[in-house]
């Protein structure tokens, strides 16, 4: 029992410390740093990816799906795009959503399975629904299962 909460502890820390980084917002005034700024985004998403491989049920939920680390990447970057770069609840939510085995299998799911096709909505619109679905999962301080009806 000590040994599973000694590692829950240690996975909050280290996905406050990588959301920390990743939240932090780029410099474009200086397009040398810049530059930097996106290489470090990079080295912090593969940190962050890093966490989800080492938690058993992300692992064993991304393979219930044969989802690799370039899914997570890219489930990443369309929760960025769509409006998850943002804090819900304490947490960063585009960060937190893929280190969770029951967030990470929503977005598997409706990603995979169901190819960003939710409730007969086109692509971009089931992509801003499912990006809201879990802001509201975080900001209301939800556990277990994320649903679709929860909205």
């Amino acid at each position: 029992m000590f040994k599973e909460l000694f590692k829950s502890m240690r996975k909050s820390a280290r996905l406050w410390s990588i959301s920390k980084k990743l939240a932090k917002p780029a410099d474009y005034a200086d397009v040398f740093k810049l530059s930097k700024r996106f290489k470090e985004k990079d080295k912090y998403i593969e940190e962050l990816i890093d966490i989800a491989e080492a938690d058993e049920y992300v692992k064993s939920v991304m393979n219930e799906y044969e989802a690799s680390r370039q899914n997570l990447r890219k489930l990443y970057e369309m929760l960025i795009s769509f409006g998850a770069g943002q804090y819900a609840g304490g947490h960063y939510v585009a960060a937190s959503s893929l280190v969770y085995a029951s967030t990470l299998k929503f977005l598997l799911h409706v990603s995979i399975k169901q190819q960003f096709r939710v409730n007969d909505m086109d692509a971009k619109d089931s992509a801003i629904f499912i990006t809201n679905r879990l802001i509201k999962y975080f900001e209301k301080g939800e556990v277990g299962k994320v649903s679709l009806e929860t909205m």
